[in-house]
């Protein structure tokens, strides 16, 4: 039954759009792979895999895995991130590297790693979560904005790449969603 199910992976499955769109898939029945430090999903057609993703190396890895392990994946939607907003000479340099390997790189990666898989069935789509902040910045904002702006610049050319090949690509830039994103923030939506 697995085998015929339509296949997704989603990165960032612990909580917010992430969780909700896999939700939303399992309900339609097809098999969630998601990959995120923690899973509260419960469900026969969700496959969790535990992984760090800011770990390039260790992601890298379950990539790997879940590419000989799943080759007919039909989807990938990469949303894992984190948002930190603060002031630039607040952040250690160790902060800076780590959050562009999370919101920025690990999307790379990901990207490089499935899209093989997609070009050789010439089908399936590839989405990334990206913000809104894309095009408006904002203060205390440097960090996350100028990884979704290279968000969206990526995207760009790997849409070309992807088109070419039969895959689609798209990037989703939504707004402020009441998701626990704003938990340890000063602000939220509205």
């Amino acid at each position: 039954m697995k085998d015929r199910m339509k296949k997704y992976l989603i990165t960032g499955t612990s909580k917010g759009i992430g969780k909700s769109i896999a939700l939303k898939l399992i309900k339609n029945k097809c098999l969630v792979l998601g990959i995120s430090r923690k899973h509260s999903i419960k469900a026969k057609n969700y496959i969790p895999f535990s992984q760090d993703i800011s770990d390039l190396e260790g992601f890298t890895k379950t990539l790997e895995y879940i590419k000989n392990k799943h080759p007919d994946i039909q989807g990938v939607i990469s949303n894992a991130g984190e948002g930190v907003f603060n002031k630039l000479e607040n952040f250690s340099d160790i902060q800076i590297s780590n959050y562009f390997n999370l919101n920025l790189l690990s999307h790379i990666l990901l990207a490089k790693k499935m899209i093989s898989n997609l070009k050789k069935s010439r089908k399936g789509i590839f989405i990334f979560i990206g913000s809104e902040a894309t095009k408006i910045g904002g203060i205390q904002g440097t960090l996350y904005c100028s990884a979704k702006h290279g968000l969206l610049g990526f995207f760009k050319s790997f849409k070309a790449e992807a088109n070419k090949a039969s895959v689609r690509a798209t990037i989703i830039n939504p707004g402020m969603v009441r998701t626990s994103f704003f938990k340890n923030l000063k602000f939220s939506p509205g």
